[in-house]
């Protein structure tokens, strides 16, 4: 399906934005318009108060930068207001259930949870017992929202989704996974380059295969040639140890100007950030002229909102 080719109907009937396998393609365009829609209307100074009345919990797990900020700021901009709570200030730090905590969190008035750094296990049991919308903010095999946030980045810089190629070159981690899902829903060829031991979820690349082309490799070159789309992470993320033996095999998966040249003229640089130099990417492609990685970043801002407005609308 054409994303240019469809009519925004800005609503969705999901209660939870817990993974991108969970969604429809039209469901991925109802967020993507709707994250344009309001990003317009930031550009001029104009924010519809689509929270007003509405507390949003922010419940995390670790420390963040990209996602606390622009959930703050996002929620403020449409005229709510939130709870940050820290995981290890809650009763969950001391064996509190999620079950009593899920359940707790909608009886007090909060219309909407945020949850960062939780297993998928432990987002999927909130959700279950969760009265209110739960959203996905990252977990050890998901990372939606920045997965949507990159969707909507190639549409504005390509001005198109369809047939487009993304090369991912890294660890297979849960970006990966969700870029598989995300790319093959909205008609965009995927490929992912991987050392052996380190390749994206077998389930999630067999389900993304059903919607969509997805090639998995260990050779750069393979997935990169025809790129319109780069794309790389961390090495190590957020959930695990400094891995020295996982850092040594992904070493040569680092992106290079020599690995940009393998892309078509035109490939644009991403990475989710936070960036290591030198590491994963070289400092001249992540500040060179084809980086769009604060574009990414800023669309963060505008993804988040378009999810908080959709899943608390209560027209659903």
């Amino acid at each position: 399906m054409d994303i240019d080719k469809y009519s925004p109907k800005y609503r969705l009937h999901q209660k939870d934005l817990l993974c991108l396998a969970e969604l429809t393609t039209e469901e991925i365009f109802e967020l993507l318009y709707t994250a344009r829609a309001l990003k317009k209307r930031f550009r001029v100074g104009e924010n519809k108060p689509m929270l007003r009345g509405k507390t949003v919990a922010l419940l995390f797990g670790n420390a963040s930068t990209r996602t606390r900020i622009t959930f703050e700021m996002g929620i403020r901009q449409l005229g709510g207001s939130y709870l940050f709570l820290p995981k290890n200030e809650t009763q969950l730090a001391r064996g509190e259930s999620i079950k009593d905590t899920a359940v707790m969190l909608g009886r007090y008035g909060i219309s909407a949870l945020v949850l960062r750094a939780f297993t998928m296990a432990q987002t999927e049991e909130f959700a279950r017992h969760s009265a209110i919308p739960v959203i996905n903010g990252i977990s050890d095999e998901a990372h939606p929202l920045q997965v949507l946030s990159d969707l909507f980045t190639v549409w504005e810089q390509k001005g198109r989704l369809d047939s487009l190629k993304l090369a991912y070159i890294g660890d297979g981690n849960n970006v990966a996974n969700s870029l598989i899902m995300g790319c093959t829903k909205v008609n965009m060829d995927v490929a992912i380059a991987s050392p052996h031991g380190y390749s994206p979820s077998q389930s999630i690349v067999e389900r993304g295969m059903q919607f969509g082309n997805v090639l998995i490799t260990d050779d750069i070159a393979e997935a990169v040639r025809g790129a319109d789309v780069v794309y790389t992470d961390v090495f190590i993320s957020m959930s695990e140890e400094n891995d020295k033996e996982k850092k040594k095999k992904l070493a040569r998966y680092r992106v290079t100007q020599d690995v940009m040249a393998l892309a078509k003229p035109d490939a644009v640089f991403m990475h989710c950030m936070p960036a290591h130099r030198g590491e994963e990417v070289s400092a001249e492609v992540i500040d060179g002229r084809q980086s769009i990685v604060y574009d990414q970043a800023e669309n963060r801002l505008h993804i988040n909102k378009a999810a908080l407005a959709l899943l608390t609308d209560r027209r659903r």
